[in-house]
């Protein structure tokens, strides 16, 4: 007996779009588009009638937007929903106030779906929309082909030990999927950061800024957007800006600095790999953080941390959207110490208050 294929609605007002949503999910046999929605309100009837696993989900639309349907569809216990949004500052804004209220994940597109790279974009809604999919299904009981996840216990099978008994002087974060949500709740709950605190989120460069602004809003503390040549200073958060890979450096001055460097081979930047290697290098008693994430980003730079004996603090898998990264670092074996998010910020205030 072969498992169910994957249900999708696809929600787009373009024609044109959702011609080509539905050219670019045929080859995945698993994946079926059970129904085409216009407009939200459409889209959210269908749901209903439909039950979709997952929702691909466009911003602007008559009657309802997306972020409306998002909402009703998130209150309703609905299916995941997927932003597929155009990379502007308006479809970035769009989008993270999306993924604020309700939705799971984002892809990006050209509004002309010509100048973008189309391979890439066929790439990630094939990926999130096969994760997202199989998610509601477990979540639903339905057989979805893939063991049930070994509790993380049985993955660290002890934790290494760290030196220990000075402040930190750079905290690097590295997250992805679910990023919004889990960075509000850890930066929410810290106190005051006398040392920089650096975030790789995994996001287009014309997201970050937006992001950055949007947390500074709601969190009421300095975020802001770092780039080539940004100085860090204490008590700031800074967002590293999305498309690209940067790393820390720490010149004769004695300031933390960021640093374009050359792309990692990977889809997902800015690599928190760079940032983690290269903060290990700079600075003298540093913490990560690896949080919430499809892929396995984090895990490699981390082990520069198991290097030196620095802290590598990791959320619990079973409280992440997406536990990829947390178990690739775990798997690694470079965690000190896995814990919910409210758990890291708890352990990084401890951290400030030593001597």
């Amino acid at each position: 007996m072969t498992d169910p294929r994957i249900r999708l609605l696809v929600v787009d007002d373009s024609n044109f779009v959702r011609i080509a949503l539905r050219k670019m999910l045929e080859p995945a046999s698993d994946i079926e588009i059970v129904g085409e929605a216009r407009n939200g309100a459409e889209a959210l009837r269908l749901s209903r009638k439909l039950k979709p696993h997952v929702v691909a989900m466009d911003l602007n639309m008559p009657i309802m937007d997306g972020i409306e349907a998002v909402q009703a569809i998130a209150a309703e216990k609905g299916p995941p929903c997927i932003m597929v949004s155009n990379e502007t500052s308006e479809g970035a804004a769009a989008t993270i106030r999306a993924l604020e209220t309700g939705a799971v994940d984002f892809v990006c597109k050209n509004s002309s779906f010509i100048t973008f790279d189309m391979a890439s974009i066929e790439r990630q809604l094939t990926e999130k929309v096969r994760h997202w999919g199989r998610w509601r299904m477990a979540l639903t009981g339905e057989a979805v082909g893939t063991p049930t996840p070994t509790p993380v216990v049985e993955h660290l099978a002890a934790p290494r030990s760290v030196a220990r008994g000075h402040p930190p002087d750079l905290i690097v974060v590295g997250v992805s999927t679910g990023g919004p949500v889990a960075l509000a709740e850890l930066l929410g709950a810290l106190g005051a950061l006398p040392c920089p605190l650096v975030v790789a989120q995994h996001m287009p460069a014309s997201f970050t800024a937006g992001f950055a602004a949007s947390l500074a809003r709601s969190l009421g503390r300095p975020v802001v957007e770092g780039g080539d040549g940004a100085v860090l200073g204490p008590g700031t958060v800074t967002i590293l800006r999305g498309g690209g890979d940067w790393i820390v450096r720490r010149p004769a001055s004695g300031r933390f600095s960021l640093h374009a460097a050359d792309p990692a081979e990977t889809i997902y930047h800015p690599s928190a790999d760079r940032l983690f290697r290269s903060a290990a290098e700079a600075a003298e008693s540093p913490v990560a953080v690896v949080l919430t994430g499809m892929g396995e980003d984090g895990s490699t730079g981390a082990a520069a941390f198991a290097e030196r004996r620095f802290p590598v603090l990791v959320q619990e898998p079973a409280t992440c959207a997406v536990d990829g990264m947390p178990k690739a670092a775990i798997r690694a074996g470079v965690a000190t110490e896995v814990l919910p998010v409210a758990g890291i910020a708890r352990k990084l205030n401890a951290l400030f208050s030593l001597a």
